[in-house]
């Protein structure tokens, strides 16, 4: 073998072993699931996914939140503090997007989109949920656990009209809990 023909397969040898990643042996599980495998043998998840109680990536986020939740709400135009419930589900779009029903006690019939952006943060782009509707929406939230162990959603949002008939509505860390 030619000394040029060893050195190329020498080189080309080690740069396939450079590129293939590095097998954590033991370290990794059999799969992550909706996830990949890290150095260090964590399992990293997809958006939209979290944990599960083997450390694989098999659990949605969103599923803890599917059902009604109740709050007591008084926003910037509001004078009173208003009660009333939200209905949160799937959006079929992806897994890391939900529907919440009734947003700020209207839109009972059309869905607000929110969008993970953690498994414990999302956000509300803007959008106007009713098509060619005045009022548009948007905002962000937390998930969280509340005193009596229920899920629990935060969120901090505005509702605006384009007309500029009204002014608009900002609800700050409005308390959201799953019934």
């Amino acid at each position: 073998m030619s000394k040029k023909l060893f050195l190329f397969s020498a080189l080309l040898f080690g740069m396939t072993i450079a590129l293939v990643p590095a097998c954590n042996g033991d370290k990794c599980p059999e799969t992550c699931g909706n996830g990949v495998c890290l150095d260090d043998g964590s399992c990293d998840c997809d958006p939209g996914y979290e944990y599960d109680a083997d450390g694989i990536c098999n659990t949605e986020v969103r599923a803890k939140l599917i059902g009604t939740f109740s709050t007591t709400e008084q926003c910037s135009t509001d004078p009173n503090a208003l009660p009333y419930t939200i209905t949160v589900s799937n959006n079929s779009s992806d897994v890391a997007s939900f529907n919440i029903f009734n947003f700020y006690g209207s839109f009972a019939s059309v869905p607000v989109k929110a969008t993970l952006s953690s498994t414990t943060e999302f956000t509300i782009a803007l959008q106007t949920p009713v098509s060619g509707g005045d009022l548009e929406v948007s905002g962000s939230g937390s998930i969280g656990t509340s005193s009596t162990g229920k899920a629990q959603l935060t969120i901090t949002y505005t509702v605006h009209d384009k007309t500029g008939a009204n002014p608009d509505a900002v609800c700050t860390g409005t308390v959201f809990v799953k019934n």
